[in-house]
């Protein structure tokens, strides 16, 4: 993991208004995360995790505060430099995979690619090449309901990497899959992060995140309750296995 604050998230507290009542989901969330950082935002369902893993990728826009990328905060900068960091710097990843169901895997990853200016031939090599690296060279020419959830998902992980962002964030990217499965997805992520130093960031409640993470936040009632290494928590799991009888 490389040194240095890659993001800054100061102060940032979300309002939302549901039935005519004001409903706080982030009520003052300060944090720093480091350049090639494997982090876990952790939180049961309503505590405010995936809000703020909106704000840091600038999918929403906080009631106070501010996130900071490289040292420039996001929010002040125009909506099309808005876009322009969305699709250059960040990788997303989503739950319910998002992919173009007309297409298929090689051109739902050439995609971004294509925004991007890319020419069509270039991207479609480097797509490809990316398939293979997440074992799906096989199946390129295959649409979404073709393949199976697992294989899905290695596809927006594909996607998320297709203009080589800096930070890829995953929100709760295991949730709609089988616990094999969803380990395949935490082993691709973690080797993709230590291959490429990519900084990755995952919203989730599984727990197989802990054992690859560098560090946990724990978040809630819209509040940042604690942070944890992953190394002190990979301790204690052996301590306890090992007095397992």
């Amino acid at each position: 993991m490389s040194s240095g604050v890659i993001i800054q998230v100061k102060g940032v507290k979300k309002r939302y208004t549901l039935g005519g009542e004001s409903v706080w989901a982030l009520q003052g969330i300060d944090l720093e995360i480091l350049r090639g950082e494997f982090l876990s935002i952790m939180g049961p369902s309503g505590s405010g995790k995936s809000t703020l893993f909106n704000q840091i990728g600038a999918l929403d826009v906080p009631t106070e505060g501010q996130v900071f990328f490289e040292g420039s905060s996001i929010f002040d900068l125009s909506e099309r430099r808005q876009a322009w960091f969305r699709c250059n710097k960040i990788g997303y990843i989503f739950q319910t995979f998002n992919l173009v169901p007309v297409m298929t895997a090689l051109q739902n990853v050439t995609l971004p690619m294509l925004f991007q200016g890319t020419n069509a031939k270039d991207a479609e090599e480097r797509a490809t090449a990316i398939l293979q690296r997440v074992g799906l060279g096989h199946r390129l020419h295959y649409r979404p309901f073709e393949l199976s959830g697992g294989q899905q998902q290695r596809v927006a992980c594909a996607r998320a990497l297709a203009n080589t962002p800096t930070v890829i964030l995953a929100d709760e990217p295991t949730g709609n899959l089988d616990s094999k499965t969803g380990l395949e997805i935490v082993d691709l992520l973690k080797s993709l992060n230590k291959e490429k130093g990519v900084t990755v960031i995952c919203s989730t409640h599984d727990p197989k995140m802990l054992g690859v993470s560098d560090r946990v936040c724990w978040i809630r009632d819209g509040k940042l309750a604690n942070v944890t290494s992953g190394a002190a928590y990979r301790q204690q799991l052996t301590q306890e296995l090992e007095q397992t009888p």
